[in-house]
């Protein structure tokens, strides 16, 4: 039985030694302060190019709505300009072919070129009995 009795000093050497314990130096909180400070400028870096990007696209946007402010006030004057009296009968006439009341309308034909022959009669299309025409 005196076997199976442990003595005091047998029981201490076999118990775990107890942890070591970290040490915590001064440079591990200055890398943790470096890395506070990185992430901190990091941040302002990136909102600053976010901000420079939105100011871009705002100037980009202003000068559209100013080129379609100018387009939009030339497209008022030109509805304005539609919408008169002489500008419906112009585009009547001309578009249109349409004539007042008891005008006659004269349709110019092609005009002669240098190459084309003096003989009138000769000429196709010229119709007349000359010509060998009806």
């Amino acid at each position: 039985m005196a076997e199976d009795v442990i003595s005091l000093e047998s029981r201490r050497k076999a118990k775990p030694k107890a942890r070591k314990r970290w040490k915590v130096k001064p440079r591990f909180f200055l890398l943790l302060l470096s890395l506070l400070l990185i992430w901190v400028a990091a941040g302002f870096v990136n909102r600053y190019v976010q901000i420079a990007v939105l100011r871009s696209k705002i100037v980009r946007v202003e000068r559209e709505i100013s080129a379609l402010e100018t387009r939009n006030e030339s497209v008022r004057q030109q509805l304005e300009e539609m919408q008169a009296d002489d500008y419906i009968e112009r585009a009547a006439r001309e578009k249109l072919g349409l004539i007042k009341p008891g005008e006659t309308v004269y349709i110019p034909m092609r005009a002669a070129s240098p190459d084309d022959p003096l003989d009138i009669a000769k000429r196709p299309g010229a119709g007349g009995a000359a010509a060998g025409g009806y």
